[in-house]
């Protein structure tokens, strides 16, 4: 007898828009399990589906979130990680790529820089050029 008291009350508490959440949840599942009365049977496959509906997936929200969290923890670390291992390795080495080949050797890299720069010292600029071209 209790339960039916219960059930009516929420019943027309929630079709009055008047249910908080637990209330809603608590109806549903009222429903779903207790004996209904006989003039709320037409409500009592609504309710029920309403309990399938929305109670797993409260439950598996909280579940959800743990994963997500879990996951962007690791993806945090990895790459707190990975930076650290990278940055810690690559100080003070010289790479360079001369005609397509990959160079580490610094003595190397340096002469072919220092004749680069040589070679621009010696080219012309455009108004020396125009010259040349134009006085011929």
């Amino acid at each position: 007898m209790r339960n039916d008291l219960k059930i009516r009350t929420l019943t027309e508490r929630f079709f009055d828009g008047e249910t908080s959440l637990a209330e809603e949840q608590e109806l549903y599942r009222l429903y779903h399990e207790g004996d209904v009365p006989e003039d709320l049977l037409q409500y009592k496959e609504l309710f029920s589906g309403f309990e399938d509906i929305r109670l797993p997936q409260q439950k598996a929200s909280s579940h959800q979130w743990r994963w997500i969290i879990g996951i962007a923890a690791s993806i945090t670390i990895l790459f707190a990680v990975g930076t650290t291992l990278l940055t810690r390795n690559s100080k003070d080495e010289c790479v360079a790529y001369i005609y397509g080949e990959k160079c580490t050797d610094q003595t190397i890299v340096m002469q072919h820089m220092q004749s680069a720069l040589d070679e621009m010292d010696n080219v012309s600029t455009v108004d020396e050029q125009m010259r040349d071209f134009f006085s011929e």
